[in-house]
């Protein structure tokens, strides 16, 4: 078996995020189709257990693959989540092991994940007032968030990258905020595209191009653009003029990445999606015991991938091809 992962197009594959639970503490109104999913604290009998975390990474690193990014839900709410980090650590083909979260819990693992092995952290966070942040997570308290911001950068997990999720009418208001960020702190706020991932009718209604960051960021400051290596990231880096962090742009339906696509996507059911956009996956649960045969699963998935040629390059009919059955949660974010 080769060790490193190229699918039928040429793209090199390397990159392998990892759902560990569905559940999540908050309940953002653009993720979850039912708010009433949110905070269950079952744990179905099919969630991939530590070990097998373990059996799919290793399978996904002999074969080349060297970045793992931990997601859900909100991957803190694993009671084992320094045990999964601890034995993924042990895997030294790993360069680079992340983990997206909403903050809430950062202010008491922060630490303790640096120390287990951890490289950095991915913080979702869509609005710096307190009542829209209450009003776009059904209830979130902003201070958790900023605290875990803040422990993040002490414990070094740096560069802290910080997500925020553009949603016209709701919080373009604040992108002159959200960037003047970068200026004095190691951070990298990346803006994301709205995407249709769970089942709402309002696409339309709240997406918004990432045009209007660059024409914001203008008026702060002189913008750079920040070339070089990034991380094979989808992610276009600029930086203000004398800034310390970065300012990114991630725009998965006006100007997608997938010529240039690098992840697999594994749920936290234990399932292997090629693509974010489409509904096919393989079932990696019937050969956690062997690792050989979890490898050739990878390979599998490589062929499913699609075309980047026929991905439409305009963002409603990009949006039209969107052909998930998941919610981001049941994905993996």
């Amino acid at each position: 078996m080769s060790n490193s992962l190229v699918d039928v197009y040429g793209r090199e594959v390397n990159y392998l995020r990892l759902s560990v639970t569905e559940n999540c503490n908050l309940s953002c109104f653009y993720c979850r189709s039912s708010p009433e999913t949110c905070g269950a604290e079952t744990v179905k009998e099919e969630l991939l257990q530590v070990e097998e975390i373990y059996a799919v990474v290793k399978a996904a690193v002999e074969l080349g693959m060297s970045r793992v990014r931990l997601t859900g839900g909100e991957p803190l709410l694993r009671p084992d989540i320094l045990d999964i980090v601890r034995w993924l650590t042990s895997l030294k083909e790993i360069t680079d092991l992340s983990l997206t979260t909403n903050g809430m819990l950062l202010d008491k693992l922060a630490f303790k994940l640096a120390d287990a092995g951890l490289t950095r952290v991915n913080i979702s966070l869509d609005s710096l007032e307190e009542a829209n942040f209450k009003k776009i997570t059904n209830g979130g308290k902003l201070s958790s968030t900023l605290s875990g911001i803040q422990k993040s950068l002490e414990a070094g997990l740096t560069p802290v990258k910080i997500n925020m999720v553009l949603l016209k009418g709701i919080n373009e208001h604040e992108i002159a905020s959200f960037i003047k960020l970068t200026q004095n702190q190691e951070l990298d706020v990346r803006f994301i595209e709205y995407m249709p991932v769970s089942e709402q009718d309002s696409w339309g209604d709240l997406f918004l191009p990432l045009d209007r960051v660059v024409e914001e960021a203008a008026k702060i400051a002189p913008l750079i653009s920040v070339e070089g290596d990034h991380g094979g990231g989808p992610a276009r880096y600029y930086r203000l003029q004398n800034a310390v962090g970065k300012i990114g742009l991630i725009s998965p339906l006006s100007r997608h990445f997938c010529d240039r696509c690098n992840r697999l996507r594994v749920t936290s059911d234990g399932r292997l999606k090629p693509c974010l956009f489409s509904e096919e996956e393989v079932d990696l649960r019937p050969y956690l015991d062997d690792t050989e045969k979890l490898k050739k699963k990878f390979v599998e998935a490589l062929i499913i991938k699609p075309d980047p040629e026929g991905v439409s390059c305009d963002s409603y009919n990009r949006m039209k091809q969107f052909k998930g059955k998941r919610t981001m949660t049941q994905i993996g974010g």
